[in-house]
This record gives structure tokens, C-alpha cells and sequence, in this order.
């Protein structure tokens, strides 16, 4: 049996650390999570997506939550970290400037 599936969100100072698998049946619920880490985080802040082991669409969902979140907390974030194939998969929806 395989092991199940885990994202973890963790604040690093002024960043927020994403690690592990994002899909969608990771990311169902993580907006109130997202909603309380960014809360803990300052005025702009860094999403660090270096940790994703593995990701599907759902990684553009969870990015627009990350900026519709931060801008309804008066805040900003900016994403690194992300990989040649995410890059791609935001050209390809056409949200390369994230």
C-alpha cells in the first residue's frame, strides 16, 4: 500500500516553505491553513516552492489563493523555487508574470 499523499506549510523566517505533494487532494482545505500562515508572515513575503515533490494544476489554484490571500491581508507575496515544469505550466494558463 502506498503511503498517502502530504503538503506541509511552513514559515521560515519571511518565507513560506511549501514541501511535499500539491494536488487535489492535498490542496482540498488548505485555504484556511494558507489564510493562517500568511497571517504569521510579514508585510511581503517569499512562497518557497522548491519543496514540492511532486505537483498537478492544483499548483496554480493554490498560487492564486497565495496572492488573493496576501492582498486580503494588505500584503504581498512573490513565489521562488519553482521548477522549469511549473514555469511552463504558468505560461501555458498564461500566469507567467506569478
Amino acid at each position: 500500500m502506498a503511503e498517502p499523499k502530504q503538503l506541509s506549510l511552513v514559515i521560515v523566517e519571511d518565507r513560506l516553505r511549501v514541501d511535499g505533494v500539491l494536488d487535489f487532494t492535498t490542496a482540498a482545505g488548505m485555504t484556511p491553513m494558507l489564510d493562517n500562515c500568511i497571517a504569521g508572515l510579514p508585510g511581503t513575503f517569499t512562497v518557497d516552492l522548491s519543496g514540492l515533490n511532486d505537483f498537478n494544476s492544483a499548483v496554480l489554484v493554490f498560487m492564486l489563493d497565495c496572492v488573493r490571500l496576501a492582498a486580503k491581508a494588505n500584503k504581498q507575496c512573490r513565489f521562488s523555487g519553482a521548477t522549469p515544469a511549473l514555469g511552463n505550466m504558468l505560461k501555458m494558463a498564461s500566469l507567467g508574470d506569478l
